[in-house]
């Protein structure tokens, strides 16, 4: 009998970066299906410790030309629908010269459906079709950013098998602000009640198939009770989280050393910028010797300027670019407050329930700045109503956070943080993923 129909039924997980390892097998994420689960895995993980026998970890690379066949499918979408959607405007901005000219031309709806085929047809994959097809899963769970090549190929061949797919939600921004999908999913596991507004209100997904997961990496912040923290650092420190995107985080950080000077406050900030950035319109390399108060976080004193523009793709699975998991909440638990633009980060802090002031405001140098994004895109809709947020609009206003008499706090309708992050279904994420499975399975048997 195949095994799609019997009770022992397969799961299929897909690991593809280092950064999933970390986020579902380092924080055991699936253990109370791990006696379900065969694993397919990019080969350079091959090393790792999936926790099974190794009969059923299954290595296989998605050939290069057929993910940027994808990739520029999901570039003509975007040119197709820059007018009627901010984030699709946005990023028709940061296409070439080139790309634009040949893309105006492939989003013409006669020539769109006829380059769509064929882009689709050139992305098959037969060798992973075959390898899908020996493994005879039930159900295939992909851990996703809605912009990988390979998610979508997998969930075409899943559909071809009458193989379920549960695409789990990888990042806060993902439904709100990534491409459409190409081939929709049968089921998506989101993080929260935000994550499912973004998924019927932008994605188009059916409400009746989208599972409220949670989100593993997470775990820890909801249950503070059990754990033991001490600090990485022997003195009182705030901390500053870096972007990827523009902004002028040199010029934040030196407001802050100044103000931290003038009045005499007995504290170090900590800088952790982000492993990747976009080139930008300003200074940008940060040396620990122009600061008297700031300090370069220890881990990322590994990773920091390591490539050129910060384009970490071709050294993505070096492990400097992924700090023990359990140094964050370290770091973000002994921490008198935190500063930053927008960055997932805001949640950590507003779980733990530690200040957070937020940059928000023009920064002089880019058009697509903290300002612009706050102002524009939707996943962020909401955050200057959590409890700990304080919201930094203008550059003048940095000198509020350093004075005493909460300045910054506004007047609105508290929003908890169990709308952007579901407390209790992170914090039983094992069982939670156990029981949505089990829900699909009994679904697909009646």
């Amino acid at each position: 009998m195949d095994s799609k129909n019997k009770e022992n039924y397969k799961i299929l997980f897909v690991i593809s970066t280092y950064w999933q390892y970390e986020n579902y097998i380092k924080t055991q994420a699936l253990e109370n299906i791990k006696d379900r689960v065969n694993f397919l895995v990019y080969p350079k993980l091959a090393d790792l410790d999936f926790g099974v026998p190794a009969d059923r970890i299954f290595f296989y690379s998605y050939p290069e030309k057929k993910d940027i066949l994808h990739r520029h499918i999901f570039n003509i979408n975007s040119w197709r629908l820059r007018k009627r959607d901010i984030v699709f405007w946005l990023r028709s901005l940061l296409f070439k010269p080139n790309q634009r000219r040949a893309y105006r031309i492939l989003a013409l709806p006669v020539i769109y459906n006829i380059v769509k085929f064929l882009f689709l047809k050139k992305t098959e994959d037969k060798k992973l079709f075959e390898l899908i097809e020996k493994i005879n899963p039930a159900i295939v769970l992909l851990p996703s950013h809605a912009f990988e090549g390979r998610t979508f190929e997998i969930i075409r061949i899943a559909k071809k098998m009458k193989i379920r797919s549960l695409m789990i939600i990888d990042n806060w921004d993902t439904l709100a602000n990534k491409t459409i999908f190409t081939e929709k999913p049968d089921y998506l596991g989101v993080w929260s009640r935000q994550h499912i507004e973004h998924a019927v209100g932008v994605k188009g997904m059916p409400r009746e198939r989208i599972f409220v997961l949670g989100v593993p990496r997470f775990k820890t912040y909801v249950k503070t009770e059990t754990q033991n923290w001490p600090s990485p650092y022997p003195f009182r420190y705030a901390l500053f989280v870096g972007i990827a995107e523009f902004f002028n985080e040199l010029g934040a950080l030196k407001k802050i050393d100044e103000l931290i000077e003038k009045h005499k406050i007995g504290l170090k900030v900590i800088y952790r910028p982000n492993i990747t950035q976009h080139t930008r319109n300003c200074p940008d390399v940060f040396f620990e010797y122009d600061f008297k108060h700031i300090i370069l976080d220890t881990p990322a004193k590994l990773y920091y300027k390591r490539s050129a523009s910060w384009d970490i793709s071709k050294d993505s699975f070096n492990k400097i670019y992924y700090p023990d998991p359990n140094y964050y909440p370290k770091l973000l638990f002994n921490m008198e407050f935190m500063i930053s633009p927008q960055t997932t980060m805001i949640l950590e802090a507003a779980l733990l329930g530690k200040k957070n002031y937020i940059l928000a405001y023009d920064d002089g140098c880019h058009r697509f700045g903290p300002k612009f994004i706050f102002d524009n895109c939707i996943f962020l809709n909401g955050i200057e109503r959590l409890p700990n947020v304080r919201m930094v609009r203008t550059l003048e206003d940095m000198e509020k956070i350093f004075i005493s008499g909460d300045q910054l706090k506004q007047q609105v309708e508290p929003i908890d943080a169990d709308y952007f992050v579901s407390k209790g279904a992170t914090a039983d994420y094992p069982m939670n993923l156990k029981k949505i499975i089990s829900q699909i399975m009994t679904n697909l048997r009646n």
